[in-house]
């Protein structure tokens, strides 16, 4: 009994485990990705590509979406808004498919980002700067899930409160 109860825990421990940290996007080792067989990359927007409150794409992300076109990467920004114009608008000025309103970290949003480039989960990583969206999401689907710091401090309390949650769960699980 005590076996199974140590196995439970550490299955779900390793839910909220990213599979790598990086401070942000430019810091991403590529190459890194590619010999792990990684294709296919799952990106969220707010505070991982671009802050929140930002209505257009900086030119560095643009220039880095780019490069990671080039390099064969396929791409699907998987975001939680609830602005599908403004998805929409960062997506298409990036040449890439988008989902918004994806209800991270339901699978549904993994499932159909994945369907809309044609990879397999085995094959695409997550990155976002939501270990309780992004990772979780991207671990329960079976992505490689890649935990970035946020690009902007929160001052809206819930996400002040969920920013130190995530902090807790990074440092304690």
């Amino acid at each position: 009994m005590e076996r199974e109860t140590n196995n439970l825990i550490s299955k779900f421990k390793a839910l909220f485990k990213p599979d790598q940290t990086a401070t942000d996007i430019q810091s991403i080792d590529f190459e890194v990705l590619k010999q792990k067989g990684i294709t296919t990359l799952l990106l969220d927007i707010d505070d991982t590509l671009i802050s929140r409150k930002v209505h257009d794409v900086y030119p560095s992300v643009l220039q880095w979406i780019t490069a990671r076109k080039e390099e064969g990467f396929k791409i699907c920004l998987t975001s939680n808004s609830r602005h599908p114009m403004r998805v929409k608008h960062i997506a298409e000025t990036l040449e890439v498919p988008s989902i918004h309103f994806g209800m991270k970290p339901l699978p549904f949003a993994f499932w159909r980002a994945l369907k809309m480039v044609d990879a397999k989960a085995e094959e695409a990583a997550m990155i976002g700067d939501q270990l309780f969206m992004d990772v979780l999401g991207g671990n329960l689907v079976k992505l490689y899930t890649i935990y970035v710091k946020h690009l902007t401090p929160e001052t809206f309390l819930p996400r002040v409160w969920m920013r130190a949650a995530e902090e807790w769960a990074i440092n304690n699980l």
